[in-house]
């Protein structure tokens, strides 16, 4: 069969989606649209791109200098541009701070070489990413390595390198239907970023956003060259995790109607899923006590620190997605994740492995009962998808 897939967000937790697709491809299906949030977005975009489940099962066991790249995402600060820190709390409040005695070119002087001090220390440079940036972390990383697991796409057996394409650009290229999932905190709207809505967005950029999780990790600003979204100018508009407002939202697929195929194309598959990262759900055989192969990346009091902010955002959006989860409950794969923590992106290859598993046999068993059971067509479901994903699309300024 061919199945139109939603990945939910969950930042670490998104590991296992390798283990599912794999799981997937190996039963002989395929897929027609792609729809995530956050990691589901990163998930989405490779497979996209033709990584297929060799791709997510190579990035899954990428190393760099010995650790896993993931670790990287969550990187500190390392520089800020003059215009940044210019037009700062911090250096307003310098500057407005009168020593007697000293003119205002002196003592511009000395407040730059005290903030110079200051950014030296990377613990203060985090502080002023999440004051003035909105997060602690910067995903610049995460877009590096994105960027060149995108170069290594391919379509019919042909590679293209599709790091610096724009969402409309790797339609042309690929003719796969790819949504990603971002919230707008400017305008206080979902967006629903693809090659009808934003054909001029890169596809990386649109995954920074769809995973910039609010005070973890800086918001990101919609550029002028990034044209509109739905015809509005958003040039300056600050961007988030798209989970703030619907981390699964498989309603956009699953309704037939008008307003909403629209922005979401019209069905490419037989049916939909939706892989949804279950906190609840224990994972067979994995030790979470065990040491992980190298020393862990944020210390614990950050590690903390994000867990408890993403534990804020999912506790906001959580009662929407299961409004969501318990109407099409046939159509979600349950894939478990509990004791992994958003942050924990240094699991050890031992535990990532066991993670996997979990993925293969989840959507093993998922298929099993649809196979035993098939589900079919139902104006009611079809009903209360519609007004649900019609509240979610109208949901804009």
């Amino acid at each position: 069969m061919r199945y139109d897939l939603v990945f939910e967000g969950g930042a670490a937790k998104g590991m296992i989606f390798a283990g599912a697709v794999a799981e997937l491809e190996a039963a002989g299906h395929s897929f027609g649209r792609l729809l995530g949030t956050s990691a589901g977005s990163i998930t989405a975009a490779m497979l996209a791109s033709g990584a297929g489940a060799q791709g997510l099962l190579a990035a899954l066991s990428e190393k760099q200098g010995g650790r896993s790249v993931f670790e990287g995402f969550m990187a500190t600060p390392e520089r800020f541009t003059e215009e940044e820190i210019q037009r700062s709390a911090l250096r307003g409040l310098l500057g407005e701070l009168k020593v007697p005695g000293v003119g205002d070119a002196l003592g511009a002087r000395v407040d730059d070489a005290v903030v110079r001090a200051l950014m030296s220390r990377p613990l203060f440079r985090s502080m002023f990413s999440f004051v003035e940036l909105g997060g602690w972390y910067t995903s610049h990383r995460l877009v590096e390595w994105l960027t060149e697991r995108l170069d290594h796409g391919q379509v019919n057996g042909r590679p293209v390198k599709m790091g610096k394409l724009t969402l409309g650009q790797m339609f042309g290229e690929t003719g796969i239907d790819l949504s990603i999932v971002a919230t707008n905190t400017t305008h206080a709207s979902l967006m629903i970023l693809n090659h009808r809505t934003a054909p001029d967005v890169p596809v990386v950029s649109a995954v920074q956003m769809s995973m910039s999780i609010p005070l973890l990790w800086q918001e990101v600003v919609w550029r002028k060259e990034w044209g509109r979204y739905r015809g509005d100018d958003l040039t300056g508009a600050c961007v988030i995790d798209g989970g703030v407002l619907s981390n699964f939202p498989l309603e956009l697929f699953v309704s037939d109607e008008p307003q909403v195929t629209e922005l979401m194309g019209d069905p490419k598959a037989d049916d939909v899923l939706g892989l949804l990262i279950d906190e609840e759900l224990p994972v067979p055989g994995l030790d979470l006590s065990a040491a992980t192969n190298q020393p862990r990346g944020p210390d614990l009091g950050q590690r903390r620190t994000a867990d408890r902010l993403k534990r804020l955002v999912a506790t906001v959006i959580k009662a929407r997605d299961k409004l969501v989860i318990d109407a099409f409950e046939h159509l979600v794969v349950r894939l478990p994740a509990k004791g992994i923590g958003a942050t924990d992106f240094d699991l050890s290859d031992a535990q990532r492995a066991v993670l996997t598993a979990a993925g293969h046999a989840s959507m093993r068993a998922h298929l099993a009962r649809r196979a035993a059971a098939p589900s079919r067509p139902s104006p009611t479901l079809s009903t209360t998808a519609s007004k649900m994903a019609s509240r979610l699309v109208h949901a804009r300024r």
